[in-house]
């Protein structure tokens, strides 16, 4: 399908994209269902009212995308590169049971989750550098291997949370909800120096 084929109003089931570039535009109103978007180019392409179900991302570039009231639900991201998305802006609240999303090997630095409750959403061995995790609900997420260096949590529900292998996570356990959430053993050393509490060998 040609890159002038995703217009304003699409209505698409079971496509594959390739290859399209889209950078710097505006889509309106345009639904995607069960579509897959190989190596194409949404760096600052503006997705108003629209909406992404059961689709995947692989190898794209959608750094600074905007959502603004765009739906997702059940979408994967694999090998993305993501920088600087404000997820606060897509339309969450009309979507009574979203489905997850699943980031895997994406670079998401500066990005925005503050608020949100994604419960379950997956964000395996990503770079999330500098990202605000505030106020979020993301209970039973799976955070394992992804690097987190800068990023902030402040009265974030992580209760069943995953950060095996997670680097980076220095996250207050005063001021933040981790009931029987995992952590690998050096990373929980993170949460005790938060406290300033010292450690000996």
């Amino acid at each position: 399908m040609a890159a002038e084929r995703i217009v304003d109003n699409l209505d698409v089931f079971a496509e594959n994209f390739e290859g399209i570039d889209l950078h710097g535009k505006k889509i309106t109103k345009a639904e995607f269902e069960d579509c897959t978007f190989v190596s194409c180019d949404f760096s600052e392409t503006f997705f108003y009212s629209c909406r992404f179900v059961e689709c995947r991302f692989e190898n794209c570039n959608l750094s600074l995308m905007k959502l603004t009231n765009t739906k997702m639900s059940d979408v994967d991201f694999v090998a993305c590169k993501m920088i600087g998305i404000d997820w606060t802006m897509a339309d969450w609240k009309s979507l009574l049971n979203a489905d997850p999303l699943r980031f895997r090997e994406c670079i998401l630095n500066d990005s925005n989750f503050f608020g949100l409750s994604l419960e379950g959403m997956v964000m395996k061995e990503c770079r999330a550098k500098e990202v605000d995790f505030c106020n979020g609900t993301f209970q039973k997420a799976d955070f394992s291997g992804t690097d987190f260096k800068g990023a902030l949590f402040a009265n974030t529900h992580l209760e069943d949370a995953n950060f095996t292998e997670a680097q980076n996570t220095v996250i207050d356990i005063r001021s933040n909800h981790l009931k029987g959430a995992i952590f690998s053993r050096y990373e929980a050393l993170f949460l005790l120096e938060t406290m300033g509490i010292v450690l000996v060998d």
